[in-house]
């Protein structure tokens, strides 16, 4: 058995999963779970509990909510360090690696089948082409993926942290807003699991209509995003949770735009993250394509780009795998077969 320990640990959730690919190169995992970052007070203390009973795989690859350096990584949305030597050596791994959450997002973009996307914008795919993630999750992740002749370059990058550059009057009042609580205002703390809640506060402080019950509820949640989120939909949607997803999806739409413009993804730019596949069934992607497109003489440009929405929750997982697979495995398995 030849068996990799993939990992995607994220600011909330963290999937662990074991695969043997002594026998197939694209199996699914052999033992997989899914643990809520809050019940565990660091990750070595999560994977003893899921490694409890069994031999620890030959290697271990781990996808980070963080920037990694010189195999060490401390989470951006939660206080927990991890480390390349520490793992190996506590575990007793042949060896490991860390990579950048959207590092093994972009990873995963050629295994993904196509009823697993969602078309958003159908633009002109060149093989080849380079493509691009924009995930809003409990951050803002951004990354690309260069796959041509014979390369394979998936990256991941902190490009969610770039100041927010307000496009409306509605988004300037905004940006002076977060100013009075943050030195930076980057688009993370605006679209994201993180950024959602601080829409929410700025535009309830303008007076817009609410509804009290769904108020109450929100402001009184440990995790606001959910209930904000909530509100927005249903028979009796809450105005103000309304127009919070509204400009979450403009202001989103535009940063979508400004990466696809430094990256030319003419291979198509994905849109990962937890949030857009819960409420796909609710929304329009109109406001998030307008503010796309809104970039004065690259319009016609940004109307050729395909964009898809990444509908597998696992992809991260997924490509944590097969970046473990291509750095460690790929001679392994081709003595074995």
């Amino acid at each position: 058995m030849i068996s990799l320990l993939a990992a995607d640990i994220g600011g909330t959730k963290s999937d662990l999963a074991i695969f043997d690919f002594s026998q197939n190169a694209q199996a699914p995992p052999v033992r997989r779970k899914r643990f809520s970052n809050r019940e565990f007070r660091n990750f070595e203390t999560m994977l003893k509990h899921f490694l409890s009973g069994s031999t620890t795989p030959d290697y271990g690859c781990f996808g980070v909510a963080a920037v990694i350096h010189q195999g060490e990584a401390t989470l951006t949305n939660r206080d927990w360090s991890i480390s390349e030597k520490k793992l190996q050596s506590t575990f007793g791994f042949k060896q490991t690696t860390l990579i950048n959450d959207l590092t093994a997002i972009c990873s995963a973009l050629p295994l993904l089948r196509e009823d697993e996307l969602l078309l958003v914008q159908e633009g002109n795919v060149q093989k080849q082409g380079t493509r691009a993630v924009i995930a809003p999750g409990t951050g803002l992740g951004e990354g690309f993926l260069v796959e041509k002749d014979g390369c394979f370059f998936p990256q991941g990058s902190e490009g969610g942290h770039c100041d927010f550059a307000p496009r409306t009057p509605r988004q300037t009042e905004l940006l002076c807003h977060m100013q009075k609580k943050h030195s930076a205002v980057s688009y993370e703390l605006l679209c994201s699991g993180v950024g959602i809640p601080n829409i929410f506060d700025f535009l309830a402080s303008t007076g817009i209509d609410r509804d009290r019950k769904r108020f109450n509820l929100v402001t009184e949640s440990a995790d606001r995003t959910p209930p904000i989120v909530e509100g927005a939909f249903g028979t009796s949607p809450c105005p103000l949770c309304e127009k919070t997803v509204s400009l979450f999806l403009e202001i989103l739409g535009a940063e979508a735009g400004n990466l696809a413009l430094k990256t030319y993804p003419t291979g198509g730019l994905f849109i990962g993250g937890g949030i857009l596949p819960r409420i796909v069934k609710h929304i329009s992607f109109d406001s998030f394509l307008k503010s796309f497109r809104q970039k004065e003489k690259m319009e016609a440009l940004m109307e050729s780009f395909p964009i898809h929405l990444i509908l597998k929750n696992d992809a991260a997982l997924l490509g944590t795998a097969s970046y473990g697979q291509h750095l460690f495995l790929s001679s392994s398995v081709q003595r074995a077969n």
